[in-house]
C-alpha cells in the first residue's frame, strides 16, 4: 500500500537522498529534515506517485539566505518541476518561485515575472505551510493558511504534471517537516482559474536552428511561451558550454528597425554576418539591476534589413553553469519570425 505521510525525521527509507546533503535531525525543538548540502539537489520518493491529481504539502522554514520547496513530476534528479520559497526580503522581491529544473539546471532566469513568481509572506526561521494542488495541466500553489492560491502555473514546462516522482528540495540551512500527499479529484483547468497574468504581446523570433559546439549537429527549436529560447531543454549548461543559434527570414523590401534582445550568460550576435553586439549578463545579487534574468528588452541595436533573405546568428555561452541560459529576440519589424530552411 502506498504511504501518504512521512515524518522526514525518522522515516527516509522510501526516499533517495542523492547528493542533497539532507539528513534527519531537529530544528527549533522539532523533528525535521535538515538540508546541509552546498548546492541544491532533490530528495525524491523512490517510486512514481500512483495518482494523477493530488495535494502535496509540508511545513517549511528557511533563513534569510536559504530556499526550500517541493518537487513534483520528476523524471529523475536532473529533470523535475520545482516550487520553492525564500524568506521575506528587504527589497520586497517575489519570494515564491516556480522553477522547472532541466538537464540539471534551475531556470529561474528564464521563468520570471507574475506568471511564474509571487510575493508572499514567509517570515524567516518560522514554520510556514506550503501546499501544491497538482492537476495534469496545472498546479495551484498555496503559502500559509489562506484559501486562495498564491500562484497558479498553467501548462507546467515539462508537460503534464501527472506521473513521475514527488520529493523535496532545499539549500543549506533550510528545513522541512510533516510531508504529506493525498489524492484529489481531477478538475479541468478552465474551471479553476479564468485570468492568469498575461504574457507580453510582442513579436519574438519564435523558432531557431541550434547547435552545441563543437558538434555542429543542428536541431530545430521553438521558443517558450514567454519568447525565450530555453537552451536547458536541449543541453546541460556546464560552465563554458557554447551554443550557436540561427534564424533566417525573407523581407519583400528593405527596412530599418531596432533589434532588441535579452540573454544569459554571454552573447555574441551577428545580423547578415556583421557583428552587432557582444556582452555578458549574469546573476550578481538580489535587489541589483544585474540579476541575470532574460528580458527581451535588455539591449537593442539599430539594424538595416535588406530585401530578400536576412539572418540573425547568435553564440550563447554558459558562464555560471546554472540558473538557466538562453536567448530572447524581437526584430522590431512586427509579426513573428521563424527559421527559414528552404
Amino acid at each position: 500500500m502506498f504511504k501518504l505521510q512521512w515524518s522526514l525525521s525518522d522515516d527516509l527509507t522510501e526516499f533517495d537522498l542523492g547528493k542533497s546533503g539532507a539528513r534527519a535531525g531537529r530544528w527549533r525543538d522539532s523533528d525535521a529534515l535538515c538540508f546541509d548540502g552546498g548546492h541544491c539537489f532533490p530528495v525524491l520518493l523512490r517510486e512514481p506517485l500512483p495518482m494523477d491529481s493530488y495535494l502535496l504539502e509540508a511545513e517549511v522554514a528557511c533563513t534569510p539566505e536559504s530556499f526550500v520547496g517541493l518537487v513534483f513530476g520528476a523524471a529523475d534528479a536532473d529533470n523535475f518541476e520545482l516550487v520553492y520559497v525564500s524568506a521575506d526580503n528587504e527589497w520586497h522581491l517575489p519570494n515564491l518561485q516556480y522553477d522547472p529544473v532541466m538537464n540539471g539546471s534551475s531556470t529561474w532566469q528564464i521563468y520570471h515575472g507574475p506568471r511564474y513568481q509571487a510575493l508572499v509572506s514567509v517570515p524567516a526561521e518560522q514554520w510556514v505551510k506550503l501546499s501544491l494542488q497538482v492537476q495534469p495541466d496545472s498546479v495551484s500553489i498555496f503559502v500559509g493558511e489562506g484559501s486562495a492560491p498564491s500562484l497558479i502555473i498553467a501548462n507546467p514546462m515539462h508537460g503534464s504534471a501527472s506521473g513521475g516522482k514527488i520529493g523535496v528540495w532545499g539549500s543549506s540551512n533550510s528545513y522541512m517537516r510533516n510531508l504529506a500527499v493525498r489524492k484529489i479529484e481531477t478538475a479541468p483547468f478552465a474551471e479553476k482559474a479564468a485570468d492568469l497574468p498575461q504574457l507580453e504581446e510582442v513579436a519574438f523570433v519564435t523558432e531557431w536552428m541550434v547547435s552545441k559546439l563543437p558538434e555542429h549537429a543542428w536541431t530545430r527549436a521553438r521558443v517558450e511561451e514567454n519568447g525565450t529560447l530555453n537552451l536547458n531543454r536541449l543541453y546541460a549548461s556546464e560552465e563554458g558550454a557554447v551554443v550557436q543559434a540561427q534564424c533566417s527570414f525573407y523581407l519583400s523590401e528593405a527596412k530599418e528597425s531596432d533589434l532588441s534582445f535579452g540573454f544569459s550568460d554571454r552573447l555574441r550576435l551577428w545580423v547578415n554576418d556583421a557583428a552587432v553586439y557582444e556582452g555578458e549578463w549574469k546573476w550578481h545579487s538580489p535587489g541589483k539591476a544585474t540579476d541575470g534574468r532574460i528580458r527581451s528588452d535588455h539591449a537593442s541595436v539599430p539594424v538595416s534589413w535588406k530585401a530578400g533573405l536576412n539572418t540573425i546568428r547568435a553564440e550563447v555561452t554558459s558562464v555560471e553553469g546554472m540558473f538557466g541560459w538562453g536567448l530572447s529576440v524581437q526584430t522590431g519589424l512586427g509579426g513573428t519570425y521563424a527559421v527559414y530552411t528552404g
